[in-house]
């Protein structure tokens, strides 16, 4: 963070390490990032923190193939299944501090598509058994090329399938998804379930307290 003195005006700037652009007070848009905050309005933009949108589902309805969405610190329950658009993220800005939380129980709570990420987050909740955090979208099978990223993100959803990677949900020869940092904290549930040709790169995953930590069934 760094603090621009500009005749007399002091704008505080927040710069990404991922070199993706840079946020202020002021309210700057920034192409192919969408903001959502807990003081946020779905029918803002969404295109700068002080157009916010208060929802993920309602940056998602309007992200596009490259679009970040910058998640704010706070509880988001949403109206789930949360679908993401092929190649787009959803970065919290603490793992401790941004939770998602799923409005109805008998849902998933993320569709991911071809080359999505979600990272920093927490997905807390009551979710029905069969029900899964992270899925491809059984309603619109997308061509997966390179698989969805979860990266540093953990579920407290017990009784959960924290990443179902159902190969018969998704087209390609590789219906991949991939993990650095993902920790299954969800009791009586499963930490990954592959099957039907899924595959999965799993780095750094931790299940605590699952019925079933990692099950492949012709995967």
């Amino acid at each position: 963070n760094t603090t621009v003195l500009n005749a007399g005006i002091v704008t505080a700037v927040k710069f990404y390490g991922d070199g993706s652009g840079l946020t202020n007070l002021e309210g700057v848009d920034i192409p192919n990032v969408l903001f959502v905050n807990k003081g946020g309005n779905d029918s803002n933009s969404g295109v700068s923190a002080g157009e916010a949108k208060l929802t993920i589902k309602a940056a998602l309805e309007v992200a596009k193939p490259g679009t970040t969405i910058r998640v704010a610190a706070g509880q988001y329950v949403e109206d789930n299944p949360l679908i993401m658009p092929r190649e787009t993220t959803i970065e919290g800005d603490s793992l401790r501090e941004v939770s998602i939380r799923p409005q109805t129980t008998n849902n998933d709570l993320i569709y991911v598509a071809n080359a999505c990420y979600v990272s920093d987050v927490s997905f807390e909740g009551v979710m029905e058994p069969d029900k899964a955090v992270i899925s491809f979208n059984p309603d619109a099978p997308d061509f997966i090329t390179r698989g969805p990223y979860i990266r540093n993100c953990t579920n407290f959803v017990r009784d959960s399938i924290g990443m179902k990677i159902d190969g018969s949900k998704a087209l390609g020869d590789t219906k991949a998804m991939n993990v650095d940092s993902y920790t299954q904290y969800n009791q009586g549930g499963i930490g990954v379930s592959i099957s039907n040709d899924g595959y999965a790169q799993l780095v750094s995953i931790f299940t605590i307290c699952t019925d079933q930590s990692i099950v492949c069934n012709t995967g």
